[in-house]
């Protein structure tokens, strides 16, 4: 058998081969999304993503022999270490053929490199952050990912956890049909309405999103998304760089409808997001825009029959006061209005006990489970 080689990516052509490994891994997946190959290289290109500037960061490909057999990052954020006290490391972008002596080789240069940098635990996978298809799949893979959600093959979780690695937390993916909401939302628990009416006679009003104020929009999103997390263990805050990065990104499939802001008294106290699934139009891309354009794949989007509700966040002192129902509401009647079948929830963590249970209420299903995790140093 030919020599395991774990080495850092030098060059273009290194990092080429770190973003098409992946091909080789799901070849014969019906269920897989081929990422857009430009976008990944926009991310691990330094001059490009502002995530290197505040972070250490280090790709590695496997090979046996001339073979690329895995890819894999490690990183510390070092914004994120003096926000959290926590020095705890990240390792991302992993991707290896079926032989767990490449998995165990790869893990052992990245604890190695993240040691070097100060890191006292590594946690993963992560892609840089906790919002870009984090975890492995544990259960659900059936059924093609949404954007932001993960794919994996089922060894991942079996060679993370053989090589000593342990649970860091679990994320769930719930799905509601139609059907399951009826055409006026007369299916969903009539307590809903109530609540959400009296949150409207306390003075909370709505609005969509305006795209015409987008960078506006963008900095009141990110200050109350931040904001919201602060009751929710195991949940950490972007900076503001890398939201507007993943914003600037999603703009052009935002449908208003879905993205809307409560408000009290003129001043934004929570909002609600979903996008149609610009996964349904990825998959039959092959990682590649061309002979599509963006402008051509926006005209796709309006074809997808699949919201994916991604982002809520309502201000500590807001909460409980129905806010969370009436936006809820709001993002339905978007839905139902655009046309939508079915309405994903992801993903949200085992430690969100309220969203968990509104999720349940409504009566979706979790129908994926990913996992997130962690060992010392």
């Amino acid at each position: 058998m030919s020599q395991l080689t774990v080495e850092p990516v030098s060059g273009r052509r290194d990092l080429r081969a770190f973003v098409r490994f992946p091909w080789k891994v799901y070849r014969g997946d019906p269920n897989w999304v081929p990422p857009l190959i430009s976008q990944m290289m926009r991310t691990l290109d330094p001059a490009r993503n502002p995530f290197f500037q505040r972070a250490d960061v280090a790709l590695f490909l496997a090979r046996r022999g001339r073979r690329v057999v895995g890819t894999i990052a490690a990183f510390v954020d070092r914004w994120l270490v003096d926000v959290t006290g926590e020095r705890v490391g990240g390792f991302g972008f992993f991707e290896v053929v079926e032989d767990y002596d490449v998995a165990a080789r790869m893990l052992d240069v990245a604890a190695g490199w993240l040691r070097e940098h100060g890191a006292e635990a590594m946690r993963g996978p992560l892609n840089f952050n906790n919002n870009d298809r984090p975890g492995v799949l544990i259960e659900g893979a059936d059924c093609p990912p949404v954007m932001l959600e993960a794919h994996t093959p089922p060894y991942y979780a079996a060679f993370l956890e053989r090589y000593g690695m342990e649970k860091y937390q679990d994320l769930y993916a719930y799905r509601a049909f139609r059907e399951q909401i009826g055409e006026r939302m007369e299916n969903l628990p009539p307590e809903l309405g109530r609540v959400a009416e009296a949150a409207r006679r306390q003075g909370v009003t709505t609005r969509p999103v305006r795209l015409e104020r987008w960078d506006e929009e963008v900095r009141t999103l990110h200050r109350l998304f931040n904001a919201s997390l602060t009751y929710l263990p195991y949940r950490l805050p972007i900076p503001e760089q890398t939201f507007r990065r993943m914003a600037d990104e999603l703009r052009p499939f935002v449908d208003p409808r879905m993205a809307v802001f409560a408000e009290v008294e003129g001043e934004p106290v929570g909002f609600c997001v979903a996008l149609p699934d610009v996964n349904r139009v990825l998959i039959h891309l092959n990682g590649r825009l061309f002979p599509f354009n963006w402008l051509r794949l926006r005209r796709l989007i309006r074809r997808v029959d699949v919201a994916t509700f991604k982002l809520m966040g309502i201000l500590p002192n807001y909460r409980r006061r129905g806010i969370d129902a009436l936006l809820y509401l709001e993002v339905v009647k978007g839905f139902l209005a655009g046309g939508y079948r079915w309405l994903d929830g992801s993903v949200t963590s085992e430690y969100n006990l309220i969203v968990n249970l509104v999720a349940q209420r409504l009566g979706a299903e979790r129908y994926k489970h990913f996992r997130v995790y962690q060992m010392p140093l």
